[in-house]
């Protein structure tokens, strides 16, 4: 082999090797860009399934709290009637008692 041929190789082979590593960093972009559309895809995944769990928790907070305000309010509901009637149990006892006091004052003035 001449001095020409080995450097012609030489040469043909720097080529291969250069347009090898330019295929190979095209590759690693195209990687790397298709990495970065993954990633972003998972976290908007990941948003909105965070969002849609937010959404539940509120909404089953908010029924919950629905739920305690009915109850409070029935047994308020059920403590203000149960005062009323003990209040209606004792209006003639209490009118009893002003009439007495009344003809008492009248009968002593």
């Amino acid at each position: 082999m001449e001095r020409t041929e080995i450097l012609e190789k030489i040469k043909e082979a720097e080529q291969q090797l250069d347009e090898a590593i330019r295929a190979a960093e095209e590759e690693k972009k195209k990687k790397i860009f298709a990495a970065k559309e993954e990633a972003r895809t998972i976290i908007e995944n990941a948003k909105a399934e965070a969002e849609k769990i937010k959404e539940e928790i509120l909404e089953k907070a908010k029924r919950d709290i629905d739920l305690e305000k009915t109850k409070i309010k029935e047994r308020r509901i059920a403590e203000i009637n149960s005062i009323a009637k003990k209040g209606e149990s004792r209006i003639n006892e209490v009118v009893d008692f002003l009439y007495t006091e009344f003809v008492r004052l009248i009968e002593n003035a």
